[in-house]
């Protein structure tokens, strides 16, 4: 093969290469595009049930401002489409440019076979050629040389046939191409003139509030109170589980570390004899051992049982994939310090996230554990605490509870209904997530 025709087929397939990755990509963006437009809706039924019959409130203004928040982030996912298509239609037109020099080169070749074939068109110049052989075996090799140059023309006429295919192939791509950026344009176009109009919205629900910042002052610093009232009785409750995890994994410990210096279960203790007491005893024992000459080691107390630290780092290990405490919801107020969207010198400390859904929606457990609190607060329906370790996770704002203290859940099991406010028409539940005593950022950790 000609060595242009070479770089030709090499170039070919390095042109192939980049397509494919960038249909690699293309199929990221597909994926948060139908994401980012499935949360659109959820907030358009979210914001109708809010709205059915009732005056604007403030809940329908955050998950309006939320619903902002996913065209914004829409828009530019498909900013990043269009410019996507925009490179994939220039690697497109590259393409085509090198197909049809590599079919010039094709024609090229076949033109000088057709030039050196009528230079011996002659049957009698032919016959000639095979009849001036030495012998009937070099007659024999040039017989199967003119055949090798009628089957190699035949064969260059195929390649010229298949690449005017994919040149064909390649004009009705770069069409297609054309066709889908521009359909992505106008959508683009018209999410921004949504985007326009939901502003307006936003500006007008903001003005329904002007006259009543002091209303909205006073019931947020209600809310506020329930707030920190939740979150003293989720630390109390999370202290109170760890103080028994590391209760239960003392007296385990305990436990072993007398059985195995010789001190039997039922005789020389009981499930009753206290800690301290069976500490004595353990201590009493292996002075006995010492003096006898045994000297056994002192065994340091773990925190948590093996099933409980194997459960952690389980947990550990599914950071950013633990599924939604929800079926579908949005994220209305996030994880943290954050101005509130109408009062907006009134500063909320939030230790979780609060997801607005859908009515009648449950709330799900997002990994496997245990039940270990189920609490009704004020303000905040029924709260249920689950363990993973040293990991908790908290869900309120619940009304009816399908679990009880002490069951071992799976990851999706549902554990109650999330609260649905008539007066608001707002379904929302508030999850958190805890380190020990440590609150982390929810959204870190979920999917």
């Amino acid at each position: 093969m000609d060595t242009s025709l070479y770089k030709s087929f090499y170039l070919l397939l390095f042109l192939v290469f980049s397509l494919g990755t960038f249909g690699q990509s293309k199929e990221k963006l597909q994926e948060q595009k139908t994401r980012l437009e499935d949360e659109i809706k959820l907030a358009n039924v979210i914001l109708r049930e809010m709205r059915d019959d009732r005056k604007e409130s403030l809940s329908s203004l955050e998950a309006l401002n939320q619903k902002l928040r996913i065209r914004e982030q829409l828009i530019r996912t498909l900013s990043k489409e269009i410019i996507m298509l925009q490179d994939e239609a220039e690697l497109q037109e590259k393409r085509f440019s090198e197909l049809q020099e590599h079919l010039a080169l094709q024609q090229q070749v076949y033109a000088d076979m057709i030039r050196k074939a009528y230079a011996q068109r002659s049957n009698t110049t032919l016959m000639m050629f095979i009849l001036s052989s030495r012998d009937v075996f070099q007659a024999a090799k040039r017989i199967q040389y003119l055949k090798q140059i009628a089957k190699a023309r035949q064969q260059q006429i195929e390649r010229i046939k298949e690449t005017q295919a994919l040149i064909a192939k390649q004009r009705e791509e770069i069409l297609r191409k054309q066709q889908e950026k521009t359909r992505v344009v106008e959508r683009q176009k018209n999410e921004k003139e949504s985007l326009q109009l939901e502003k307006k919205q936003q500006e007008e629900q903001l003005a329904s509030f002007k006259g009543k910042e002091k209303e909205i002052e006073s019931d947020i610093k209600k809310k506020q109170q329930q707030r920190d009232q939740l979150n003293k009785e989720i630390e109390r409750m999370i202290a109170a589980e760890i103080k028994r995890a590391k209760e239960e994994a003392e007296r385990r410990s305990l436990e072993k570390d007398a059985q195995s210096i010789g001190l039997v279960k039922g005789r020389d203790f009981s499930s009753k004899t206290s800690n301290a007491l069976l500490r004595d005893i353990i201590a009493k024992k292996r002075k006995e051992r010492e003096a006898a000459g045994d000297k056994s080691p002192e065994e340091s107390l773990p925190s948590l049982t093996v099933e409980s630290q194997q459960l952690a780092a389980n947990f550990n290990a599914n950071q950013k994939k633990l599924p939604w405490p929800v079926e579908r919801g949005l994220v209305i107020n996030r994880f943290g310090r954050q101005n509130h969207p109408v009062a907006k010198q009134v500063v909320i400390d939030n230790k979780g996230i609060d997801i607005a859904t859908q009515k009648g929606s449950d709330a799900k457990a997002v990994f496997d554990g245990e039940v270990t609190r189920i609490v009704r607060i004020p303000g905040a329906n029924k709260a249920v605490l689950i363990s993973h370790g040293n990991y908790f996770t908290v869900y309120s704002n619940l009304t009816d509870i399908y679990v009880s203290k002490g069951d071992k859940v799976k990851i999706g099991q549902k554990l109650g209904k999330i609260y649905s406010d008539e007066e608001s028409g707002k379904t929302q539940l508030h999850f958190e997530i805890w380190r020990d005593m440590e609150v982390l950022d929810p959204q870190a950790w979920l999917q």
